[in-house]
């Protein structure tokens, strides 16, 4: 059963959330229009606009609602003031309800993070709230209401997030009395420094929040069983990019994080993956099932900068079925894990036994065959840059252009494997964020692709022009043994496929020019410049529904974690290529961690070690 299935309605549910009640103000300000203080000397800000959202427990009650919770009760304490009725105002509008939030009116100031956004930089927060102290009359009046209400709710959250709020010593107190009284009720604690105090409950915690606890540095997966040990209670443990783990005290269950591309928020982030979580285990998901969902929605979460997104059913169940996820990210950032066969640079990551020799392979062409286009990162940079930055440039200070090449730099790696187009796409995004550019003259998406294009032409035409000088041999311009390689499959019926997310003309150019063209009969793809349309993810799929070959018997190779990431999905075996482009063989260890995060069984440095790979697949006996 997919875990989606269980976000959409069945019988209604009902939830409580009791912790600290927050908003957050997002202030987007600029110096223009803005005048130097007579008075103080002091630079002023503009306000462009100001945008209240949801923070705390409110923020996590209004994701169960919008995940499809039918009653969401919120209970906690705000203060007699401006801010308190815009929350009340937000909750009636949510449909939250509110009869357990106390207005207290004094020795309370409503909780409110004050968030100044400049461009692409933030400002010190300004917080209020941090005085608070709870009234023994306000927590009489919150526990009677929770208490008559009690048996009615199918999961009651305990959210704490700031140090001086809801959670005081008696409420710590009056609280652990009811969740020992009360059983029955399904109890999850989503604390920052109080996990130890509620502990016969569910806990979901972060890592950071994990290893602070037991004082644990070790590997996470020992750190999940010892924080179940702690508690005698099951723990979801959160791992940021790298998703969640789950101990029930017999296993521990992994979620593979979600892989995104462009630009992400975490604020919320944790939010949404409780409220995914708490709304599928309301609906009868196991803990396993409730945390695959919540993970989700942290992903939906992710994408809305600025403030908390607020995922809904619909955008959890379309990232379902898109998403890509990273893989063994332990091994990933840990070169100490490696497993390497036998006395070769052929690292293994996962279990190869049940692939057979293939009927069909799949090669990426850039730096895994071809190494014409060596050094493209160097002219997207450049391009990047300038585009940014715009008519401004000349005059950005060396640190602002120092920014711009690191953010250029992240987004480079993060998509290397992606087409072109998509690229672009990301590209204007940023363009529009930095704010350089005025948005009436940021370009298309295909106008800064021909732009880049033509910095990259440049440099491939010249290299294109020395081999056919003859000043350039074949042997120059492909990683060592690759075509030897081709040569070797096609000559024992293997069928080849070519895919790219170069434009499709430019890779039938330039296989034909380096003589291998023919090894793939017509079977070479490229980008069309479509985004829906990226030719490694059509041709892995139109291949498998319209031949009659099961994925054991299909390789794909690749220096990209896209192929990598997509053969894991359709379950071919992955050959990652830790090509060095400059020398044509021997290992590039950059490209490591991103080729096990897309999922690539096997890492070969070259195709040099071709009777060790065949060896080790179990293949040389017969083909050899």
């Amino acid at each position: 059963m997919d875990p989606v299935t269980y976000l959409h309605p069945s019988s209604p549910i009902s939830i409580a959330v009791i912790g600290d009640l927050c908003l957050d103000l997002a202030y987007r300000v600029t110096t223009e229009g803005a005048e130097v203080s007579v008075e103080t000397g002091l630079q002023t800000y503009s306000v462009l606009s100001t945008t209240p959202s949801l923070g705390g427990a409110c923020n996590v009650a209004l994701n169960c609602k919008t995940l499809g919770a039918e009653q969401v009760d919120l209970y906690g304490i705000v203060g007699d003031d401006l801010f308190a009725s815009v929350l009340f105002t937000v909750f009636e509008r949510s449909g939250i309800g509110a009869e357990g939030v106390i207005r207290q009116t004094s020795s309370w100031a409503t909780h409110v993070y004050h968030k100044v956004f400049e461009g692409e930089r933030e400002h010190p927060r300004y917080d209020s709230g941090n005085f608070n102290d709870p009234s023994s009359e306000s927590l009489d009046t919150l526990f009677t209401v929770l208490e008559s209400r009690l048996e009615t709710y199918d999961v009651v959250i305990i959210n704490e997030q700031v140090p001086k709020g809801l959670h005081s010593s008696a409420f710590q107190e009056r609280l652990v009395s009811l969740i020992t009284r009360t059983p029955s009720v399904v109890w999850l604690a989503d604390c920052r420094r109080l996990n130890s105090v509620y502990a016969h409950t569910i806990h979901k915690l972060n890592e950071e929040e994990g290893r602070r606890l037991l004082k644990y540095n070790g590997p996470v997966v020992e750190l999940a069983s010892s924080l179940f040990a702690h508690f005698g209670k099951p723990v979801v443990m959160t791992l940021g990019e790298n998703g969640a783990l789950v101990a029930d005290g017999r296993e521990v269950v992994r979620l593979d994080g979600i892989h995104l591309t462009g630009r992400i928020d975490a604020v919320g982030a944790g939010d949404a993956f409780l409220a995914g979580m708490v709304v599928s285990l309301a609906r009868g998901a196991t803990l396993v099932d409730a945390a695959t969902v919540g993970n989700l929605a942290a992903g939906v979460s992710l994408r809305v900068l600025y403030g908390c997104g607020n995922p809904t059913v619909e955008e959890v169940v379309a990232l379902s079925a898109a998403a890509e996820y990273r893989y063994n990210p332990d091994r990933a950032f840990d070169v100490r894990q490696a497993v390497y066969y036998e006395d070769t640079p052929i690292e293994v990551i996962d279990s190869v036994d049940r692939f057979e020799f293939p009927t069909l392979a799949i090669f990426d062409h850039d730096g895994t065959i071809s190494v014409l286009r060596q050094g493209w990162e160097a002219v997207m940079e450049q391009m990047m840059i300038a585009a940014i930055a715009g008519e401004r440039y000349g005059e950005l200070s060396v640190d602002q252009i120092a920014a711009l090449r690191l953010a250029c730099l992240d987004f480079i790696s993060a998509t290397t494997g992606i087409q072109t187009i998509e690229q672009m796409y990301q590209l204007t995004e940023m363009i529009a964020a930095f704010g350089y550019v005025p948005v009436d003259e940021i370009l298309t998406p295909a106008q800064y692709k021909a732009i880049y294009n033509v910095d990259l032409l440049t440099m491939v035409n010249a290299r294109i022009a020395e081999f056919e000088a003859g000043r350039l041999s074949t042997e120059d311009l492909v990683m060592k043994g690759s075509v030897e390689f081709l040569h070797f499959l096609h000559e024992r019926g293997v069928t080849l496929y070519l895919a790219s997310g170069t434009d499709q003309a430019d890779v039938e150019r330039e296989a034909a020019l380096l003589g291998y063209a023919s090894l793939f009969e017509g079977r070479i793809f490229g980008s069309v410049g479509r985004i829906d349309a990226d030719p490694k993810k059509v041709v892995i799929s139109d291949i498998l529904s319209s031949i009659d070959v099961p994925p054991s018997r299909c390789v794909i190779f690749g220096d990209g974690p896209v192929e990598m990431r997509e053969g894991r999905r359709q379950g071919l075996l992955s050959v990652g290529v830790l090509s060095d482009e400059v020398r044509r063989y021997g290992a590039n260890m950059a490209k490591r961690s991103r080729l096990i995060l897309g999922g690539a069984s096997l890492l070969i440095p070259d195709f040099s070690y071709r009777d060790e790979l065949l060896r080790l697949l179990g293949w040389e006996e017969r083909h050899v």
